[in-house]
């Protein structure tokens, strides 16, 4: 594989490598302000060259994978938006560990994403499961990754998949209630699930790993962040459910092996649901937190929420993410260390 589809980097694009070792040890801030598609109708082309205009249950070979992966990109240095470097992502609409343990995705074409279909029950339902996986999916995404890196020429780093960590992997397999009370009345099995969850996690992340070239022995992030080392993002949106002594206790265990895999790790959060921060400050890994910042009513403003990001850049890089206001970005600087800190601006609507 040539050097140019390896990623390689131009003289601005090394200086930018350095700025992005720097924000793993906090030192120096990043600001970036990255298209971003608005929410819409789900973009799902199907293998016979239709588009889907319907919900519908997705299996493997209905995906048009040429659609999807792009045409070819002629070769190129890494392209960068701001302080980050471009990137391209398996299709990052389909859950992807959930589909590969075999919980079925299901479209939602008006909404605009794809949900994995809570199906089991009961423990008994899931015992009774010989098997927990589905290779077709699991094919799929090596398939999609290795023409990634045929097709982008290097002009975009390929990054990880959408993946959701335990606790999201236990509320998609088992829904919220059963997740929630098997805490109390089936910790056995909880555990067990956890155990085998992250296993397949791991299994899905390093297969990735090892098709993706690396970029000057790094790895560039989801969220366009380089890292000297091999690199996971995971999230724990479903702790939503929990409280932060229950995520803590049953949850972010499986969170910090996943985290123990790879080099570099970042956890991503919501900006309503901060309420296991302290929980992962005390954790060494992951090294970063990621906030994506949710819009009011449903989120609280940002002037809120300062205290507590101040005390994630005292311990570890922060990449906050999320429709900012001129005033708002400026609040942010202004109250907010530099150091360790990562602004993905995302311009608001208002």
């Amino acid at each position: 594989m040539s050097e140019i589809v390896r990623g390689a980097v131009d003289d601005a694009g090394a200086a930018l490598l350095a700025r992005h070792a720097n924000f793993w040890q906090r030192k120096g801030s990043l600001y970036a302000e990255p298209d971003v598609a608005p929410l819409g109708r789900l973009w799902l082309p199907l293998a016979d060259g239709t588009v889907a205009e319907e919900d519908m249950e997705l299996t493997p070979e209905m995906v048009d994978v040429n659609r999807i992966v792009g045409e070819p990109r002629g070769p190129g240095p890494l392209e960068t938006v701001g302080d980050q470097f471009c990137h391209a992502a398996p299709y990052y609409p389909i859950p992807w560990v959930e589909a590969i343990l075999g919980v079925p995705v299901r479209t939602t074409i008006q909404g605009g994403s794809m949900r994995a279909r809570a199906r089991i029950n009961s423990w008994e339902e899931w015992d009774n499961e010989a098997v927990h996986r589905s290779d077709d999916w699991f094919d799929l995404l090596k398939h999609i990754v290795d023409l990634l890196v045929e097709r982008q020429g290097g002009q975009r780093a390929i990054v990880q998949c959408l993946m959701r960590g335990p606790s999201d992997l236990a509320e998609a397999v088992l829904g919220p209630e059963l997740m929630c009370l098997s805490i109390y009345d089936h910790p056995t099995e909880l555990r067990r699930f956890l155990e085998k969850v992250t296993a397949h996690f791991i299994e899905v992340l390093h297969a990735q790993l090892a098709r993706i070239p690396a970029i000057h022995d790094g790895y560039v992030n989801p969220f366009g962040i380089w890292s000297p080392g091999t690199v996971v993002r995971t999230q724990c949106d479903a702790s939503a459910f929990l409280s932060a002594k229950h995520y803590a206790q049953w949850f972010l265990p499986y969170d910090v092996q996943i985290c123990e895999a790879v080099d570099y790790s970042i956890i991503h959060l919501h900006s309503n649901s901060l309420h296991t921060v302290d929980a992962i400050l005390e954790q060494e890994r992951p090294h970063a937190i990621q906030v994506t910042l949710d819009l009011q009513p449903a989120g609280p403003p940002v002037a809120d929420i300062l205290p507590t990001l101040r005390k994630i850049l005292s311990v570890k890089p922060l990449i906050l993410e999320g429709h900012l206001s001129d005033d708002e970005v400026r609040l942010v600087r202004e109250e907010l260390p530099s150091d360790g800190l990562s602004i993905t601006r995302r311009r608001a609507s208002y």
